[in-house]
């Protein structure tokens, strides 16, 4: 998202001493305090001086989030990193003209804006500011998502859903992913491996490290990868190690899995994504009967199901869904930018999805999922939410099964998104308190794999 932070001429002097250039290129960050009402997460930001003199400018473009401690009872404390002066400051009544008259009433305030008129106003930033497009693209803002063509990219688009979805379903702070290097020409690098932390890389977290090792032999031996990456994360006690392997050329991958594996609790989740299409402006539709692997893909999820069924027990952890398989039936055809936000899309449990594809056998009857045939679904929010709290996923299935279910996505021409969480699970208030603060440190680990 996009903000706005209107500095008075105290404040200017102060950035203008603070911000001077240094021979390392480094600056300070500096913190100020904004209404708490208009600060969720973190967002590039404009600042603007001159306004208190009739003479409005954008100076600067930063990076801006909340961070803990308090401000007083209406505002709270916003930290400012990254910054970059422009070359030649725009006028603040220069943007004005240039946006839709829709988005107009938003920028008399500060603080972040709808995501429509944030796009509204880079655009037209970049339009007035030739220097300021690859210091936005650092900030991890883009303009529109990307679209892609060829068997890597459009690879790319689940494997970086996945990738984030675990991240939320491990309960990690979003906010904390800087942003990722978009291909921009064709490649094959993995999405973990382009990914960019607030914290950066860190090389000595040995617990990390330990993780990574482990988890890596799951997979498989290195020598049967196609290629491989992984990342690994800290967010208070628990630690999250991401995967992104193959065994198979893009070209000759089927489509992506996403297992997460939660360690304390021993459940496992089992994800598999499902590309919706549209045709010009009809909805966004997935057709079953054109899916030549979806048969076979449904009788190993009725087999996962069916064996952790039997495996189940009375002292288990309750679940209201105790079976692992679920599809995500993914829409767009496109690469979003930024390191936050999950595709749309529609999730099912195998067992929904199973009576559905029944019903569309019926003669006369509807062939395609859609958000108009299909009533009942979950979406990113819900979905993650109930994953992270334990609700969704197995109970007792144990770590040699999610081997087992490794080997047969990677055998089977499948991409594998691979998370693993260690460590103790916070409690709800636990979790709660610390989505209410917002001030997590996430610390990353990275590898790029072969």
């Amino acid at each position: 998202m996009v903000a706005i932070i209107r500095a008075d001429s105290k404040e200017e002097k102060h950035l203008e001493t603070l911000w001077r250039p240094r021979r390392d290129g480094s600056a300070p960050r500096w913190v100020t305090t904004q209404y708490q009402e208009y600060w969720r997460g973190r967002h590039v930001t404009l600042i603007v001086t001159g306004s208190d003199r009739g003479s409005a400018h954008v100076a600067y473009i930063a990076r801006a989030s909340k961070v803990p401690g308090a401000g007083d009872d209406l505002k709270r404390r916003v930290e400012v990193t990254r910054p970059y002066r422009l070359v030649s400051p725009v006028p603040w009544s220069a943007l004005e003209e240039a946006v839709p008259a829709s988005s107009l009433r938003y920028l008399s305030r500060d603080g972040a804006l709808p995501e429509a008129a944030g796009r509204h106003l880079l655009r037209a930033l970049r339009q007035l500011a030739n220097d300021i497009d690859p210091h936005l693209q650092a900030l991890g803002a883009r303009d529109e998502p990307t679209p892609v063509d060829g068997p890597a990219a459009k690879l790319l688009i689940d494997e970086r859903d996945a990738s984030l979805t675990s991240f939320r379903m491990a309960d990690f702070d979003l906010g904390e992913l800087d942003g990722w290097n978009a291909p921009r020409e064709a490649d094959d690098v993995p999405f973990i491996a382009r990914l960019q932390t607030r914290n950066g890389p860190s090389h000595e977290d040995d617990l990390i490290a330990h993780d990574a090792q482990r988890f890596r032999d799951w997979l498989g031996p290195e020598r049967w990868l196609e290629r491989y990456a992984w990342a690994g994360f800290r967010q208070g006690n628990q630690r999250l190690v991401i995967y992104n392997a193959n065994r198979k050329p893009a070209e000759k991958t089927l489509g992506v899995d996403l297992i997460y594996y939660h360690e304390a609790r021993d459940s496992f989740v089992l994800i598999q994504y499902k590309r919706m299409s549209k045709k010009g402006t009809s909805e966004w539709r997935y057709y079953p009967n054109s899916d030549s692997n979806l048969i076979q893909q449904l009788e190993r999820m009725r087999a996962i199901d069916k064996e952790c069924e039997r495996l189940q027990s009375d002292t288990d952890d309750y679940r209201l869904s105790a079976r692992p398989s679920w599809f995500k039936l993914c829409q767009g055809d496109s690469l979003i930018l930024d390191a936050r936000t999950l595709a749309p899309g529609m999730y099912l449990a195998r067992e929904h999805f199973d009576r559905i594809h029944s019903k569309f056998q019926a003669p006369g009857n509807i062939k395609s999922f859609s958000r108009k045939t299909v009533e009942h679904y979950l979406d990113n929010t819900e979905f993650t939410d109930l994953v992270a709290g334990g609700w969704i996923g197995t109970s007792g299935f144990g770590s040699r099964g999610v081997q087992q279910q490794l080997e047969l996505s990677l055998d089977g021409s499948r991409e594998v998104v691979f998370a693993a969480v260690s460590g103790p699970s916070p409690s709800k208030p636990e979790r709660m308190q610390r989505r209410r603060e917002q001030g997590t440190t996430v610390q990353r680990f990275t590898h790029p794999g072969a």
